[in-house]
């Protein structure tokens, strides 16, 4: 599992190296791939799960990582020039959601609806500043969450139980996101299909 060789990399680095982790695997889930990044970030919780100063350091790192993984992948859009017929694939896509401008990228956040959200800022031609703002504002909220769900798993279970108890959490809670966004697609494509027959 590639988070796993990340926290390998940094292992001898202590903290800073966790945190050098970390953000390298949520810039990846942000620009290239998925890498389940919620459950590296359970773990990590765990090496100071009584300190709030490591939880608050860790939402601040999590979120400005997921900030700098969309912000190279629009970079990258802009510089590539997708072809248009992708383009207007992606602008056609976000028309039959309820949420189609940069408010997308708050509901994204918790129900995984668009993938590699930065592409879409770019090819959609959402507002910079707006979509920078939506995805720290979400960024903050989703990383608390979980860090909030560790801390109290390890504040008042035995620590060998926390950390089960905490990426069983997190887990149901990615599976839930998924499943909404599947239900959220299909409903979505149902719409779609409707205005056009119509």
């Amino acid at each position: 599992m590639i988070g796993e060789d990340i926290l390998d990399l940094f292992a001898d680095l202590g903290d800073i190296g966790m945190l050098l982790a970390i953000t390298l695997i949520i810039w990846l889930d942000g620009t290239a791939f998925p890498t389940v990044p919620e459950m590296w970030m359970v773990l990590i919780f765990g090496a100071h799960s009584d300190s709030f100063g490591w939880g608050f350091v860790l939402v601040v790192v999590a979120t400005l990582a997921g900030l700098a993984g969309n912000l190279t992948l629009y970079s990258l859009v802009k510089i590539a020039k997708l072809p248009n017929w992708i383009q207007r694939k992606m602008k056609r896509y976000t028309e039959f959601l309820i949420v189609k401008d940069e408010r997308l990228l708050v509901l994204n956040r918790f129900a995984p609806i668009v993938p590699y959200t930065g592409a879409f800022v770019a090819a959609c031609g959402w507002d910079l500043k707006k979509s920078v703002a939506y995805l720290l504002i979400s960024g903050i909220a989703k990383s608390a969450v979980i860090v909030t769900i560790s801390w109290l798993s390890f504040d008042n279970l035995r620590e060998e139980v926390a950390l089960w108890v905490s990426l069983g959490v997190v887990a149901v809670i990615v599976t839930a996101s998924v499943i909404s966004s599947l239900v959220y697609r299909r409903r979505a494509r149902a719409r779609g299909e409707t205005a056009r027959s119509q």
